[in-house]
């Protein structure tokens, strides 16, 4: 075999090729697993009805405190509702308990409430803004499915968060705001319509160490509980946990050595903690199949992690991209390597417009106007990945599905949503 026939033996393999990852297939298998989840079947993709309202005035000059709490940071902002929109007055963060070391839900909210406090004078609600998937009770509460592997959080399984949260208030002989717990993907969604022409239809896409989407449905879709509010609400997707995906060889390699192996598979695929991971992965079994310099493939195997930047530095300068522009220093190697790293990519976007598409099916969105989608994470810090994207949306769920999305120019922000979602709530 020649070089490049064996390395599209092994990205075969990996899954990491079109006709190992047909959109129309994996957009069947997301919208089946959708369906399952709200006939009240064993899903991978749970489908959370929020509860929270799409819709509604924003009240001129009251002020919302928003926390916005990820595997990384706990942000609290002072967010004003003024002529023109919602306005970002003051903000701080710090990082995450639980990240670095574990910690007790208790953990979470004291920092919540250490950050937010000094706001809370100058509010009239608050906001607690989540990308984990919630189980929300139907009550304005819910209770935190899980966190993901990347924090070490305990304490949290049943206990509704509003309610703790409330505690710590307590303790501390806070005054009592209104307070609206939204999923960060519903407040994406929330944020991208802010901007929009009345009546627009949007989905808000959070695409970075997690992944999810959040849509406007009917209540009444979730079959599985009888006598729900049958008007329109946010929904949070909980695709992160998707197992319909075609895992290949080097995604088991990945997912064995990862925290909780069988888990969160598409999340595994998608996930800009991982995605770099992948590459050097996939290098490695090309190293391990002579398709790489003997320099080039003990480089490779010396490297124990490698992060989504060196990646697009390497595609964006081949010659002088950092780490693997130095490793990939032959030109057959540098051919592999940018052949590996397009193709890791290049599966996560198809993957990502595949969920994409099946969402915009589920609810009838794009077939008489384009439905526009709101963007937030680090996967669109780069162009390179947004771009691969689009490209998808037109050849495939435009071309093929009839189905036009526009992806919103700029990234939205999650507290404005979230602000918003406070205010009509």
């Amino acid at each position: 075999m020649t070089a490049p026939a064996a390395l599209t033996d092994l990205l075969r393999q990996s899954s990491m090729t079109p006709d190992s990852t047909d959109l129309r297939t994996l957009t069947q298998l997301f919208l089946s697993q959708m369906r399952i989840a709200l006939y009240g079947g064993v899903s991978s993709v749970p489908m959370l009805p929020t509860f929270l309202k799409p819709f509604g005035p924003l009240p001129l000059g009251e002020r919302v405190v928003v926390a916005e709490l990820d595997d990384r940071d706990v942000r609290v902002s002072l967010v004003r509702s003024g002529e023109g929109g919602l306005f970002v007055e003051e903000s701080s963060q710090f990082p995450v308990p639980g990240r670095g070391y574990p910690a007790p839900l208790e953990d979470l909210l004291y920092a919540v409430a250490e950050l937010a406090e000094p706001f809370l004078p100058q509010a009239q609600r608050l906001a607690l803004c989540l990308p984990f998937p919630i189980d929300y009770d139907g009550k304005g509460d819910g209770c935190v499915r899980r966190f993901p592997g990347s924090m070490t959080v305990s304490e949290y399984a049943g206990k509704p968060i509003l309610a703790a949260l409330a505690k710590e208030w307590e303790r501390r002989d806070c005054p009592k705001l209104p307070t609206v717990l939204v999923p960060e993907s519903a407040a994406v969604q929330r944020a991208a319509s802010l901007s929009l022409p009345k009546g627009t239809r949007c989905v808000g896409l959070s695409w970075g160490s997690g992944i999810d989407l959040g849509f406007t449905a009917p209540g009444s879709i979730v079959l599985r509980w009888p006598g729900i509010d049958g008007g329109l609400m946010h929904f949070q997707g909980g695709f992160s946990g998707a197992q319909c995906v075609p895992f290949g060889m080097v995604d088991y390699s990945k997912d064995r050595d990862s925290y909780g192996p069988g888990l969160d598979l598409y999340l595994k695929m998608v996930s800009t903690e991982y995605l770099g991971d992948t590459v050097r992965l996939t290098l490695i079994k090309a190293a391990e199949r002579k398709l790489l310099s003997f320099g080039c493939s003990r480089d490779v195997l010396s490297l124990t992690y490698l992060g989504l930047d060196a990646v697009l530095d390497f595609l964006d300068d081949p010659i002088r991209g950092g780490t693997l522009a130095h490793f990939c220093r032959e030109p057959q190697d540098r051919e592999i390597g940018l052949l590996v790293c397009e193709a890791v990519l290049d599966r996560a976007a198809r993957l990502v417009c595949a969920n994409l598409s099946a969402v915009l099916s589920f609810v009838g969105a794009g077939r008489d106007a384009a439905a526009y989608v709101g963007l937030w994470g680090d996967a669109f810090q780069s162009p390179r990945l947004r771009v691969m994207l689009e490209q998808y949306l037109h050849i495939f769920t435009q071309d093929v599905l009839g189905l036009h999305a526009v992806l919103c120019p700029g990234m939205v922000s999650p507290v404005l949503g979230a602000a918003a979602a406070a205010f009509c709530n």
